[in-house]
């Protein structure tokens, strides 16, 4: 069990960070099934950017933390540990992420800004 739940925590840590690079390069256009998607993210493929390459070094983190959690969930053998494990790296993660989107969303009101003048 353990080994099944670090290799899913394992496989979507890098799906995180995979479509957080992505997005903040461009190889990751705008869409509605990955990446930061609010109204004003998707709103133009200029926004998608800004907000993106804001957000990758948030969304790298998140990734690696449930990297982490995962290879730390495969090694443990007591149950109550690797559920703390797992959901403190699931919480960890979704803090991130959300972090993502907030700095995400603040450069993307700068450049507003700067923008307007």
């Amino acid at each position: 069990m353990n080994v099944i739940v670090g290799a899913v925590l394992i496989l979507s840590g890098l799906l995180v960070a995979g479509v957080g690079r992505r997005a903040a390069t461009g190889r990751l256009g705008r869409n509605h099934l990955a990446g930061i998607r609010t109204k004003r993210s998707v709103a133009d493929d200029e926004s998608w950017r800004a907000v993106h390459q804001a957000a990758e070094p948030w969304m790298l983190a998140a990734g690696v933390a449930l990297v982490l959690a995962g290879a730390a969930a495969a090694a443990i053998r007591s149950e109550g540990v690797l559920a703390a494990v797992s959901l403190g790296g699931a919480v960890l993660c979704a803090v991130l992420v959300l972090a993502a989107s907030a700095v995400g969303h603040a450069a993307l009101r700068d450049d507003d800004r700067d923008r307007d003048g």
